[in-house]
Order: C-alpha cells, then sequence, then structure tokens
C-alpha cells in the first residue's frame, strides 16, 4: 500500500513537472506558426502564445495525464530529431532567442527583440561554420588593412579601435554588392570575400566579423528581417562619450551630427559596423532583431 502511495506521488509530481516545463516550448512553436493579429506587438503576440500554451498544458492534463507526457515525449523527440543534423542543434534553438537578452540603449527607433523566425538556426550555424578568423590570409589581410587609415597618432589617443575603424573604412569602400546564385543563400566565406570585396550583406558581415576577431577585436553578427550585419565590441557604457568622440574625429563628414546608433549587452557597448552605414555607429538598416549571433573568444 505504501508503495502504491509513493508510486502515486512521483508520477503526479512528473506530471506536474511535466505540464509546467512544457509551456515555453509550446509557447514558441506556437509564435512560429500563429501570426500576430493585425499590427499587435510581438512582446504581446509572445505573451499571448506563451498564456495559451499554459492553458492548454492545464486542459490537457485535466483531461488525460498520458496525453500531455505524449505530448512532452514528441516535442523532446523532435528536438532530439533534429540535433542529429548538423545545422539543427539545441545550441541552434537556444542561439535563435538569444536576441531576447539584447537591450537596446540609443537607437532612436524601436526594437522587439521576440520576434522568432523559422531557420534562423541554419543561419546561425552557416555562419559559425563560415568564420574564418584565425586563417593566416584573412590575418594577413586584416593587419594590412587594419594599418591602412589613421597614423599612428590616433592609435596611441584612441587605441585599438582605430584598427577596427581603418577596417570598416577599407572594406566599406571597397565593397560592391552582388546577389547570391538564383535560389540559393550563398556563404562566402572570407578568404574568397577579401579577395573580391564583393557579395551580398551575409559575405560582408562574415568578412567584417572574422577581420575585427583576426586582430583581437570581439564582434558579433545579427540578424534582422531582411538583413544581416557586423556588431563591435568597443568597451562599455561607460566609454560611449570617448567612442563617440573617436568616430566623429575619424569619420567627421560621415557623422556630421548624427546619432551614434549601438546595443548594450550587459555592460558591454556593441556597435553597428553595417556596409549600409556610412560611419561605425551609423544608423541600423533594420532595428528589429531576431537573433545575436556570438563567437567563442
Amino acid at each position: 500500500m505504501s508503495q502504491n502511495l509513493h508510486a502515486s506521488l512521483f508520477v503526479n509530481f512528473a506530471v506536474r513537472f511535466i505540464q509546467i516545463i512544457i509551456v515555453f516550448p509550446m509557447a514558441v512553436l506556437m509564435s512560429f506558426y500563429i501570426p500576430p493579429y493585425n499590427s499587435m506587438d510581438y512582446e504581446l503576440h509572445f505573451l499571448l502564445c506563451f498564456i495559451l500554451s499554459a492553458l492548454v498544458s492545464v486542459i490537457v492534463t485535466r483531461y488525460s495525464q498520458r496525453l500531455i507526457v505524449l505530448m512532452f515525449i514528441t516535442i523532446l523527440g523532435t528536438f532530439f530529431y533534429n540535433s542529429t543534423f548538423e545545422h539543427q542543434t539545441f545550441d541552434g534553438i537556444y542561439d535563435d532567442y538569444n536576441a531576447l537578452l539584447v537591450n537596446m540603449t540609443s537607437n532612436p527607433h524601436r526594437v522587439s527583440y521576440f520576434k522568432p523566425v523559422r531557420g534562423t538556426y541554419f543561419q546561425n550555424q552557416r555562419v559559425k561554420s563560415a568564420m574564418q578568423p584565425t586563417n593566416p590570409k584573412v590575418r594577413d589581410f586584416a593587419v594590412e588593412n587594419s594599418t591602412r587609415y589613421f597614423n599612428d597618432e590616433y592609435y596611441q589617443k584612441f587605441g585599438k579601435m582605430t584598427r577596427y575603424f581603418s577596417l570598416f573604412k577599407h572594406i566599406r569602400l571597397n565593397w560592391k554588392y552582388v546577389n547570391d546564385p538564383l535560389g540559393m543563400d550563398y556563404y562566402s566565406p572570407p578568404v574568397e570575400s577579401m579577395n573580391l570585396l564583393a557579395g551580398d550583406c551575409d559575405d560582408y558581415a562574415i568578412l567584417m566579423a572574422s577581420a575585427v576577431m583576426a586582430i583581437g577585436g570581439e564582434a558579433r553578427v545579427v540578424i534582422s528581417p531582411n538583413h544581416m550585419y557586423t556588431e563591435v565590441k568597443l568597451g562599455s557604457i561607460e566609454d560611449l562619450d570617448r567612442i563617440s568622440y573617436s568616430i566623429r574625429t575619424l569619420f567627421p563628414d560621415e557623422v556630421a551630427g548624427g546619432k551614434i546608433h549601438f546595443h548594450e549587452t550587459g555592460d558591454d557597448l556593441w556597435i553597428n559596423f553595417d556596409y549600409t552605414a556610412s560611419y561605425p555607429g551609423g544608423p541600423f538598416l533594420e532595428p528589429e532583431l531576431y537573433s545575436v549571433i556570438s563567437f567563442e573568444k
């Protein structure tokens, strides 16, 4: 009798546990496939999906404990099945939502952090695979062009960010936009892009991030609705005035009184290095974020 009671308590506990932890992945799937109504904010849309998932979890559990367990096993099995593929991993699914942790501070536009996009974890793994910051040829390219502009006087004054600005100027001034092959999303490796200095936004972002990292900088790639671009860590929020002054000094004509655009993650300050901006920290082409791809130091 006592053993049956303990077994019953354990089963009830396990079911309640599953009932709780199944809510978030169910909300994620709902937000994928149920579009927001009219102009509803994606934050509100995700919250409604979360509430709906919680209600579904409660109702299904009351109807049948076996059914909620079956739902949990199905979702878990799907994740494990996907993880057997190179570009569909648990890390990829997590990275699809790491934009939730990004905090916009000075961008004059409103930014949504909750908009999930089917397929961005494919992009995540492909971008990471395409990166070549330790390739000797990429390193040579980065070293040569990090010293092409802005003499040592500026390096002594502004430090290593001067090298990143020189890379930005060289790559951006010489970059030619060329579409991918028809029907194919092609990610050009940096050793190819640095010779051609041509390609689309993802080719530019991968080359820029690889080049900055090749000379000791920290870079990340940001995915927005129809675009991909690079951000470079230049310090903390406390360094904003110094960073802004350095950009306005080295790019006076391009800035011309414009704002410095950035994302703040924790205490780290990430400056926009997109080719659509005429200076580091220029306006974002698309303020809405889908995902942020970070790389190990």
